[in-house]
């Protein structure tokens, strides 16, 4: 029999990212501005997401299906304005040394600003450091090609072969996924590398 791996705790998160930060999602952050955020056309597009209008009940519910635990949901949040701009979801597979991320950035404005990049610096920290896990995977749909080829830059594998293909929620074709993955020593060496010191210290002038 494998060995049990015991439960993790629960997580109260907090990070610093630069002009913005990074904190666990609680239920009072449900907003019907989130909700429009799911079925906007970019994130269907992009994300394959349901077009249907959502409302802020449902988003509560949404946050209170995470265990904070093994399924995180964390929020991206402006400095100085704490608007809120975006989310993380990260799913942790302890036994196989993996944690599974999706975000979604709703505010346009914010997209392609160093939301997502910002956030995810401290994020994989937490990961390889914190939790010790080995990889980190997230999957994309092929004709997102901006988000691959941004995380290809970022040091990101894209696995050769596609994923299942999947059906879309708008007209019922088959969309074809791609996985990408990131492991410690990969995250490591981007950390060093110039455009990881680029983007450090970009983050550090505007925290100070």
């Amino acid at each position: 029999m494998p060995p049990k791996v015991e439960r993790l705790a629960k997580q109260q998160l907090w990070f610093p990212a630069g002009r913005y930060f990074l904190r666990t999602i609680k239920r009072d952050d449900a907003s019907q501005r989130w909700a429009d955020w799911l079925s906007d056309p970019w994130t269907v597009h992009v994300l394959n997401t349901s077009p249907r209008a959502m409302t802020k009940a449902e988003i509560a519910d949404y946050i209170k299906s995470f265990d904070q635990r093994e399924r995180l949901l964390l929020g991206i949040f402006e400095r100085g304005s704490r608007a809120h701009v975006g989310f993380i979801r990260l799913d942790i597979n302890a036994a196989a040394s993996e944690a599974l991320v999706s975000a979604v950035i709703g505010e346009k404005e914010h997209r392609n600003a160093g939301a997502t990049v910002n956030t995810f610096i401290p994020l994989l920290k937490f990961v390889f450091d914190d939790l010790k896990l080995g990889r980190i995977r997230a999957f994309v749909l092929e004709r997102n090609q901006t988000t691959i080829q941004y995380l290809s830059k970022l040091g990101w594998t894209l696995e050769p072969d596609p994923e299942k293909p999947v059906r879309s929620h708008t007209d019922g074709s088959l969309l074809v996924l791609r996985r990408m993955t990131w492991d410690r020593p990969g995250f490591q060496a981007w950390l060093k590398s110039p455009i990881g010191q680029r983007i450090a210290n970009r983050m550090e002038a505007a925290r100070g």
